[in-house]
């Protein structure tokens, strides 16, 4: 099912509307998180969020905790199911967006994998700022069903 997701991501790059091309910053984002889990880097998070944000932390200490055993993340990527513009300027965008983590397994350092339990779609609200190097995830807050 990955094929699909990649061909939905390009259409919506060559050509998206308002809220598709915050799903596709998002997505270009979660890219390099993935990739940050996956080496256990959490410097690579840098390019993610912005500097001193909670969202940072809570991530780099996640990384940490695995690395500390002998395992990274593999595959923690976000499939974005909705992405909405809630308000927006030059230098910020808040959206309200719904989420779920594709399969992802722990690869430990003999080799071998454990499974992630499947996940149940989320919904937050991410806000986006504008860096001197690009957008940046500033902040994410569940919102919760009630």
């Amino acid at each position: 099912m990955d094929w699909l997701w990649v061909v939905v991501m390009a259409v919506r790059a060559a050509s998206p509307a308002a809220d598709d091309r915050w799903a596709v910053a998002l997505a270009e984002l979660d890219e390099q998180r993935a990739v940050a889990f996956a080496r256990a880097e959490p410097r690579r998070l840098e390019g993610v969020y912005v500097r001193g944000s909670r969202a940072l932390s809570a991530d780099a200490r996640t990384i940490s905790r695995y690395a500390t055993r002998d395992a990274r993340v593999v595959g923690a990527r976000l499939r974005i199911l909705s992405c909405r513009v809630i308000d927006s300027s030059s230098r910020r965008v808040r959206l309200d967006v719904v989420d779920r983590l594709g399969p992802a397994r722990i690869a430990w350092g003999d080799g071998s994998t454990t499974p992630l339990p499947d996940d149940e779609p989320s919904r937050r609200v991410v806000t986006l700022s504008r860096t001197d190097h690009g957008w940046r995830i500033s902040a994410s807050a569940a919102i919760r069903s009630e």
